[in-house]
């Protein structure tokens, strides 16, 4: 029988090396973080720690802040991911559609977003983290949304502020966005805006 080289020989009869074994670190990068850190939030809620997420990722604590200094900063950048969408330079609605169908459409979107994830409107209520990205998101599409109606800026204040509290409400009660029992609220507070107008 021939002998085989020794290379082949310690790659068919690999000497066990005394110690441990060598762990193999999982691939961690900021789209892993992010999936890993939203399934987590909503599962733990409050008690969601950076040291938890290490954990869940397989990995140690300090990799993670290697990304991200710290909770807030996670959070932040989750919101930005998930809100992605609320995009003023492409908004879900056509400058053609009256003022009432586009309003109702980026409600719809809205709706959309913060109930896929009810822990962000929680935190937002509460506070516990800034959402002036978000704001400044929605602010910028109602702005849009609401052109030609020439609202006084009160009034247009009041309005969106009246729509995403009550989005947020209907999010936080768990109502499914698919219903469409909200348009009539909707309609009602853009009915307010308007009147005297």
């Amino acid at each position: 029988m021939p002998m085989k080289p020794p290379k082949l020989q310690a790659i068919e009869n690999p000497v066990r090396r005394a110690g441990r074994p060598r762990r193999i670190a999982p691939a961690l990068d900021n789209a892993s973080i992010l999936h890993a850190a939203l399934v987590l939030l909503e599962e733990q809620g409050e008690a969601f720690s950076m040291r938890a997420l290490a954990l869940s990722l397989g990995v140690d604590a300090m990799a993670v802040y290697h990304y991200y200094a710290g909770k807030e900063e996670l959070l932040l950048a989750l919101m930005a991911q998930r809100f992605a969408a609320l995009d003023p330079r492409q908004p879900p609605f056509t400058r053609r559609q009256a003022a009432p169908r586009r309003v109702l459409a980026l409600c719809a979107l809205y709706l959309e977003l913060v109930s896929a994830t009810p822990y962000f409107v929680r935190l937002m209520a509460r506070g516990l983290v800034t959402q002036a990205d978000v704001a400044e998101r929605f602010t910028a599409l109602f702005e849009q949304a609401v052109e030609g109606l020439d609202l006084p800026e009160k009034t247009r204040l009041r309005g969106r502020d009246a729509l995403v509290d009550f989005l947020h409400g209907y999010a936080l009660a768990g109502r499914p966005a698919s219903e469409t029992q909200w348009h009539a609220s909707v309609r009602l507070i853009l009915a307010g805006m308007t009147a005297g107008h």
